[in-house]
């Protein structure tokens, strides 16, 4: 019986179970085993044999052209390094079926792990400062699970690969992306963390069909970057934190991006020419920018995203025929901006049911006669629009925007809160009655709007100017308070004939500015306690003679209404020859 039982640990020792296909290999680098490389071991097994590594180093390279397993001894602690030889890569897999499993795998020049075949099972391994940690070269059904890549050039990546799962691992360090697909199709990556990469996961030159899932990107530059006619790839319920773009889509099409959380980032989600993409069900919050859609984007349909204190909600630029519906936005400073160089820009799709702190966003293009009558709104854009109304309504959050419409009327309305009016390319419009208080901006700003009135509206604690009129001419501006403004209170700059009367200007910056601007005519204004009562460096009359007077200065003292001896003068060259002694003297 002895003899037996001595006879079976000899056979054991050299690595060799009786009636057993598949044979175990013992290596340890200190020689208390069979083999001291890793390369003899893989040299003498066969197909479906186990080479046991004990901890220690290697300094080798080894090529799998059998289906092997390579794997620590079950139970034993310590490190197994396989560390660069000059070689390019640390392990070669060409056969199908391979394991490799629990080896940390350093400064290599090319991959630490080189997969070139099929059904191979890569787990709990690290790759320290290779190039790449492990890369697939037109190879399928393989497992890659639970391992770590430390700096590098690459973390995984796969080039013309399919049908791979890729879960649980960990890129950490300056790595141009922890997960590469180049034409890479139908692959999964789920459960993996990118800390401080330049890409978390990126997608190029056609890859799609992919699906990311669960995954967690930390202080990445891109969270998910997919370029180069990346389609019908979904990214869901994934985790980003601190990105300079957590999600960015470039030039790709028909991909899903849904319920993933965004936070402390500068851009969430952001389109470029990309186009019939699904925006679901995200959540963003301390962003600079939310979702993004630019540089003709289209058919796109962003629903039912949330963006919650954040420097800006949706921004379009330069895109056409998107759907932007259901979306809620929360203590966001800018809710909604849309804008482009052309009218296909403004035609998209944006309804009632996309909201600012509660609030409808409404969003008109090319409507005709259309009337809104009081009503509460985060939003309002009136875009390519003809004889519409907006009367007895308040913007709470954004602003007022016209752009490109004619014939409106925009009469008795509150906007505070946000940036105030803002007209372009607009013409012959009236803008009547309005409040348009302690706003972030100028309180109406007009830009390259011709022929439009401005009358009777309280312009008042605007963090820049009351009202701002830029490359706009022939306006006309009567019977407005403009009170206690940061800047000026009435601001022409580049514009030409504009008339301004009638206006109480109080304890503003500047009252009145005339900047580069000819033809203007100011007469009958009540200039009252302003830091710079007025200011002017073009050729503009600041009285209509005798018959109708100048203005009233709270700081010029004279007799009459109008006086008759006594110029205002306004800077070296512009004076009021013609002021009034009181306030309202020529009522």
């Amino acid at each position: 019986m002895l003899r037996l039982t001595v006879a079976i640990l000899i056979i054991m020792s050299a690595g060799t179970f009786v009636g057993a296909e598949a044979r175990m290999y013992i290596v340890d680098d200190d020689g208390y085993a069979q083999y001291r490389s890793i390369g003899e071991a893989v040299a003498t097994a066969k197909d479906g044999d186990t080479i046991y590594v004990k901890a220690g180093t290697y300094r080798e390279n080894i090529v799998l052209e059998k289906s092997l397993i390579l794997m620590p001894p079950r139970g034993e602690a310590g490190e197994i390094r396989l560390v660069g030889d000059g070689s390019d890569i640390g392990i070669e897999v060409l056969a199908d079926g391979c394991r490799i499993e629990g080896i940390t795998i350093s400064e290599f020049a090319g991959p630490g792990i080189y997969v070139a075949s099929n059904g191979n099972e890569i787990r709990g391994n690290v790759l320290e400062n290779n190039v790449h940690g492990i890369f697939l070269n037109a190879s399928s059904g393989n497992v890659l699970e639970n391992n770590r890549q430390v700096g590098g050039y690459g973390g995984i990546v796969l080039l013309s690969s399919s049908g791979n799962s890729i879960r649980g691992n960990v890129a950490e360090g300056s790595i141009l992306a922890a997960a590469l697909l180049n034409s890479s199709s139908k692959n999964s990556i789920s459960e993996s963390r990118a800390v401080g990469c330049t890409r978390g996961i990126y997608l190029i030159t056609g890859s799609q069909d992919n699906v990311f899932e669960g995954n967690t990107m930390i202080d990445c530059g891109y969270g998910v970057l997919l370029e180069a006619a990346a389609q019908g790839n979904v990214i869901r319920g994934s985790e980003f934190e601190n990105a300079s773009t957590a999600i960015a889509l470039n030039l790709a099409s028909k991909n899903i991006v849904e319920k993933n959380s965004i936070s402390n980032s500068t851009n969430g989600i952001a389109l470029f020419s990309s186009s019939e993409n699904r925006i679901v069900e995200n959540l963003l919050g301390g962003i600079d920018s939310g979702i993004m859609v630019s540089g003709g984007s289209i058919d796109n349909l962003l629903d039912n995203n949330r963006i919650e204190e954040s420097a800006n909600g949706i921004v379009v630029t330069e895109s056409s025929g998107n759907d932007i519906v259901g979306n809620v936005m929360a203590g966001v400073r800018w809710g909604l901006y849309v804008d482009g160089s052309t009218e296909e820009s403004f035609d998209n799709n944006i309804p009632e049911s996309n909201q600012i702190d509660g609030k409808p966003i409404l969003y008109l293009y090319r409507r005709s006669g259309e009337v809104v009558s009081g009503r509460e709104f985060g939003h309002i854009t009136l875009a390519f629009c003809e004889g519409c109304v907006v009367k007895e309504s308040t913007v709470s959050n954004d602003a007022l925007f016209v752009r490109s419409s004619q014939g409106c009327s925009i009469k008795n309305n509150t906007v505070s809160g946000g940036y105030g009016m803002r007209f372009e390319a607009s013409i012959n419009n009236e803008i009547a009655g309005n409040r348009v208080c302690d706003n972030r901006y100028s309180g109406i700003l007009l830009v390259e709007s011709d022929g439009n009135l401005i009358e009777r509206n309280t312009l008042c604690r605007n963090e820049r100017d009351g009202l701002s009129v830029l490359g706009s001419d022939s306006n006309r501006v009567r019977m407005n308070g403009a009170d206690e403004n940061g800047a000026a209170g009435i601001r022409i700059r580049s514009s030409n004939e504009t008339e301004i009367t009638g206006n109480s200007i109080e304890r503003n910056g500047v009252g009145i500015a005339l900047v580069e601007s000819s033809g203007s005519i100011v007469y009958r204004n009540n200039l009252i306690e302003n830091g710079v009562q007025a200011e002017d460096d073009g050729e503009n009359l600041w009285d209509w003679g005798i018959l109708k007077g100048g203005n009233y200065w709270s700081d010029h003292s004279c007799t009459g209404n109008p006086c008759q001896s006594s110029p205002r003068l306004i800077g070296y060259t512009a004076a009021d020859y013609y002021p009034f002694g009181e306030r309202d003297g020529w009522k």
